[in-house]
């Protein structure tokens, strides 16, 4: 059967069967040269404690890289991985770069491991760095991740022949739309525009919205290296210290940039919204604009709040942000979802990039909170307006999907809720609808921090599909991602299909020649790729975060916090501090070595229990903790338990 194989630090792993049916507890002895992540066929039989295995053949080899720390130990050079998971020994070969021993390098798998040599061959890419400092762990993560912190020879040779203004050829075939009073609003250091919005009066207090998004596809050609290495990249990667672009910055910083008073390529949605807020007639084309002007959220905040600014912009954003208040109760009324999350924000020294000056919560003000969800409703409205007319017309497009929650995920939230005093029926959230009510009723419960994880966690993970089965959070029949192409290329491919469209039924096209339509298979394995890249580079964005925390805490080592529990597993209680905002956990080892005593867990794994004293440590405990470690490297915090605090 085939498998991917999962490894323990201490040599055993487990292998998930590729139907889903469960795992297969695999022996050191029996790895057969297989390393963790490989797919691999396993044959396995029943044994005391459930099925058990042994490799058989490694099918695919999913790690050809490596990063640890190089050692000379009895005469041989070898690398000390980072991951634990690396379990055999890692020898190096080839020629070493200077001065790079006690050093954190990067080393490419040469030779794997086999039956009977349990031994991996690497050769040194390049040397990242000293251990332990952010620049160096920050690479780490990275490279991880896959994310590539530079752009190829030939992408940058390529990126020096790009553009620097439009020119007549360019206008062909498009809508000229720069009569329009577009504007873009981004944060203040934004570097690129790649959405601009405006609004007309209609008849019968109707207005006509234009969302303009860049036209990334006229200059990224498919099969171009700038679109070999989108392809690869899918996402751009924004980390507290910097952002690795998707695109090099003479596509996403310029020509691409819908800046003000320049002439812009742009894709516009245009949407017929009637006076409750319904969106009606949808065309989309492509277009030449030029916007009026570019405004930062705390400007449009200050137009919105204190009246001040120009006179013209100040009324064109209050009537957008009157239109994208009845879009957003219609989209409330349908049932949309609205988790409220703490969201963290970590800032640096501006110069020592080594030195972290502050983990706080990304409090926003009320009304510059107001100002971004004015241009987030209009984005959610252009999306959504696309996916419309892509599912009229039966278009492959990449839509941004998000499945029904799994009932049995379901069943334990409602369980677990039960336990924080909170009675609710797994019927009750069987629509989007019932659970937007259902988090309306605990928006004032004490525990509504951690009930709200566990219900992100309930739900089903949103993706990438050319089948459209609608968006559940969003309670949307059909949504995809269409305003975003400086760093999404799932926008960019959407709109390579709507211009193939629009060629077709004899819109706005843009000059030739046309994207091709894509054949289905094609775009099934680009939604693939693009599901799989995102949740790699959300979580090289979720390391980051949690080195820096880490990085932050070092030096507070002995004092006391009091925070929230939010999940338990095996290893411990995760618990989220209320200030500084950071999570860490208590290990339930060093639990169980403390109070000389074994905790056990509940069906739910919600609460654990001292076997002797009755201690309990369960989801939704508000408690005292005291930091024992913070590591770096590990990208870990580690807490104390100190006492519960009553809720």
């Amino acid at each position: 059967m085939r498998c991917r194989l999962s490894l323990h630090p201490q040599g055993f792993g487990f292998a998930e069967r590729e139907n889903k049916e469960g795992t297969i507890f695999i022996p050191a002895a029996h790895r057969g040269g297989a390393m963790d992540g490989d797919d691999v066929l396993v044959a396995h039989w029943q044994a005391d404690r459930g099925r058990e295995g042994a490799v058989r053949s490694v099918v695919a080899r999913r790690r050809t890289r490596l990063t640890g720390v190089l050692r000379r130990q009895r005469g041989r050079i070898s690398l000390e991985p980072e991951d634990p998971r690396m379990v055999d020994p890692v020898e190096i070969v080839g020629e070493l770069p200077p001065e790079s021993f006690g050093m954190v390098v990067l080393a490419d798998i040469v030779e794997y491991p086999v039956p009977g040599r349990q031994v991996v061959l690497a050769k040194i890419d390049r040397v990242l760095g000293a251990p332990g400092r952010i620049g160096t762990e920050t690479l780490k993560i990275l490279i991880e991740h896959g994310v590539d912190p530079d752009f190829p020879p030939q992408v940058v040779a390529a990126a020096t022949s790009v553009p620097t203004e439009v020119v007549p050829a360019d206008l062909e075939q498009r809508a000229d739309l720069r009569h329009l009073p577009f504007m873009t609003i981004d944060p203040p250091d934004a570097r690129d525009f790649d959405d601009a919005v405006c609004m007309e009066a209609g008849a019968n207090d109707s207005v006509r919205l234009h969302v303009a998004v860049a036209d990334v596809s006229h200059y990224v050609r498919e099969g171009d290296p700038f679109d070999v290495e989108a392809a690869l990249r899918c996402f751009s990667c924004y980390l507290p210290d910097r952002a690795v672009p998707m695109l090099p910055p003479s596509l996403s910083s310029n020509i691409c940039s819908l800046v003000p008073d320049q002439d812009r390529l742009a894709m516009v949605v245009t949407m017929v919204v009637d006076a409750k807020g319904n969106v009606g007639d949808v065309e989309v084309a492509a277009s030449v604009i030029r916007s009026r002007a570019r405004l930062s959220y705390e400007q449009a905040a200050t137009m919105l709040e204190h009246g001040r600014g120009p006179a013209e912009q100040r009324a064109r954003v209050i009537e957008l942000r009157a239109l994208a208040d009845r879009m957003r109760r219609v989209r409330l009324r349908r049932g949309a979802i609205e988790l409220s999350l703490p969201e963290v924000k970590v800032r640096l020294d501006e110069d020592d990039p080594e030195r972290v000056r502050a983990v706080e919560h990304a409090r926003a003000k009320p009304e510059i909170a107001r100002a971004y969800n004015l241009i987030e409703e209009l984005m959610l409205a252009a999306n959504e307006a696309v996916a419309r007319v892509a599912g009229r017309a039966r278009l492959p497009v990449l839509y941004r999907v998000h499945a029904s929650p799994d009932e049995e995920r379901v069943e334990r939230f409602c369980a677990v809720a039960g336990l924080l005093g909170v009675d609710v029926n797994p019927e009750v959230l069987s629509s989007p609808k019932a659970m937007q009510a259902f988090l309306k009723k605990i928006e004032k419960h004490p525990r509504r921090v951690p009930l709200n994880g566990l219900l992100l966690r309930a739900l089903a993970q949103a993706e990438y599909a050319t089948t459209n089965v609608g968006h559940f959070a969003l309670a949307s029949a059909g949504y995809l991602h269409f305003t975003s192409p400086i760093r999404r290329y799932a926008d960019l491919v959407d709109h390579r299909v709507l211009k193939a469209h629009l060629r077709r039924t004899g819109g706005f096209a843009g000059p030739e020649p046309t994207p091709r339509m894509p054949e289905r298979h094609a775009a099934n394995a680009i939604a693939a790729r693009a599901s799989l890249r995102e949740r790699a580079v959300a979580q090289a964005e979720r390391d980051a975060k949690a080195m820096l925390c880490a990085a932050f805490m070092r030096d507070r080592i002995g004092d006391r916090f009091e925070g929230t529990v939010g999940g338990l597993s095996n290893a411990g209680a995760y618990v989220s501090l209320d200030d500084p905002p950071v999570d860490g956990i208590i290990r339930r080892a060093a639990l169980e070595r403390e109070t000389r005593e074994t905790f056990v867990f509940d069906d739910l794994m919600a609460r654990m229990t001292g076997d002797r004293s009755g201690t309990t440590v369960a989801i939704g405990d508000r408690v005292i903790v005291e930091l024992v470690d913070a590591s770096i490297t590990r990208r870990q915090i580690e807490f104390a338990l100190i006492r519960r605090l009553a809720v």
